[in-house]
């Protein structure tokens, strides 16, 4: 894990890390690193690789370096559906690295942002799950410091993963001696963090609840990212995050209570799993699989739907800001609520490199994605293939149709039944056409 690692590109690919990871393109970055998705050229599967470039330049014999290492290897034995799966780490040219998995699905920023409040059910299984993964992670000793939003994904079948974990350790000692500044989250981070206290197991609960504040109410806890950092800090550590008992709100008194004693300022009054925690979350999570598995699944689908009618334009503008959703202090322009999913950045790399030699490769990479069941990364591939094929190929060529056929078999396993029929139709018709032109 602590091998030689390098940095050296490969013919036909981007830059490989520690000569097995393939980087194909960013899905985001924030004040630790960048995350990239990769293939593992050695297990032929598609991984997250995550470069903590807030820690780059350790040498061989770099404390932190060490420390790092050590990290990596408490978070690998931690084995819970809710804890993101680690698979490898290293040091690449100074520049420490993780190996995930990748997270299907929305983050939790992402899906609040898109669907405003969730329903009590989906709210009490997405914490359940965070409790859970959370007390595996405490068990074997690892905590996670910083809990938000954005470092949850839910997943398709409407579990919530947490990753991330040990990121604000790893780089927050460096970052502070380099810049003096806070290191983390303050929407979500507990006031005793931001005084310096040592973290522990109840800054963790305080971050859950305050992402159970936003997924309650669809608003942060101090107020629009784009407010003076320093105010939301102030806020922090004065009146704290807002009271949600008595407020007029769908989920029961006991669920609004239960989110009041997880964000209170003073830790030691912060309920522990062992205190009914779980019990609780459970009554109220009665179908909040299928609720959130629900809300995934129109999300994506709608999300397929508009790549029909809005294809994709390689010159346009970026669609997202790639910056973190709290902005540095001096940032002029915040950036959004959420980090972009992995379907936008795959299509932004789709978008970059396509021309008519290469898309029939693109739509063979499109099928193994539906063939895999990566529907949503296949959609948004496939969004960015047809119009190429299109302007370029024209609509009655073998792969114009071929990339459409598979486009509304996106749909269909989608829930987008009607759209998908309407497609299929118009490949027919195509296909019609093609054959009468080559009697």
């Amino acid at each position: 894990m602590d091998g030689r690692t390098d940095l050296a590109g490969r013919p036909g690919g981007g830059p490989v890390v520690a000569g097995r990871y393939r980087l194909l393109g960013p899905l985001g970055h924030g004040g630790m690193g960048v995350v990239h998705e990769a293939e593992d050229t050695r297990l032929a599967r598609r991984v997250a690789v995550k470069m903590l470039t807030a820690v780059a330049g350790l040498d061989e014999d770099d404390e932190a370096r060490d420390r790092f290492l050590r990290e990596a290897r408490a978070l690998a034995r931690i084995e819970h559906p809710a804890v993101v799966t680690l698979y490898d780490a290293g040091v690449a040219d100074g520049t420490p690295y993780l190996v995930m998995q990748v997270l299907d699905g929305l983050s939790l920023a992402d899906l609040v942002t898109r669907t405003g409040p969730l329903p009590t059910a989906a709210v009490a299984q997405v914490a359940l799950d965070v409790v859970r993964g959370l007390a595996a992670a405490h068990e074997s000793g690892v905590l996670h410091r910083d809990v938000k939003p954005s470092n949850i994904g839910v997943n398709r079948d409407g579990h919530a993963v947490l990753h991330d974990f040990g990121l604000a350790r790893l780089a927050g000692e460096r970052a502070i001696t380099r810049t003096g500044e806070l290191v983390g989250t303050p929407q979500f981070m507990a006031p005793e963090a931001i005084r310096g206290a040592a973290p522990s197991p109840a800054a963790d609960l305080y971050g859950l609840g305050a992402c159970m504040y936003l997924m309650i109410t669809g608003e942060l806890p101090f107020g629009d990212a784009t407010v003076d950092y320093g105010a939301i800090v102030e806020r922090a550590l004065g009146a704290g995050i807002p009271r949600l008992s008595g407020r007029l709100l769908s989920p029961p008194a006991e669920l609004l209570d239960l989110v009041d004693r997880l964000c209170a300022q003073d830790p030691a009054l912060r309920p522990a799993r062992t205190q009914g925690t779980e019990a609780l979350l459970e009554r109220q999570a009665v179908d909040g699989r299928e609720a959130l598995a629900a809300l995934l699944a129109g999300q994506l689908r709608d999300e397929a739907v508009r790549s029909l009618t809005e294809p994709a334009d390689a010159d346009d503008e970026p669609e997202y800001d790639w910056d973190e959703a709290v902005p540095h202090p001096r940032a002029e322009h915040p950036g959004p609520l959420h980090p972009p999913t992995l379907s936008d950045a795959t299509r932004r790399i789709v978008l970059s490199s396509m021309t008519p030699q290469n898309a029939l490769s693109r739509q063979r990479e499109a099928v193994n994605l539906v063939l895999r069941g990566e529907l949503q990364e296949a959609a948004q591939m496939l969004a960015a293939v047809v119009p190429v094929c299109l302007s370029s190929l024209g609509p009655d060529h073998p792969t114009t149709l071929t990339s459409q056929y598979w486009q509304a078999v996106c749909l269909a396993r989608l829930g987008a039944g009607d759209q998908a029929v309407e497609l299929l139709a118009r490949v027919n018709r195509h296909a019609d056409v093609r054959r009468g032109n080559s009697r």
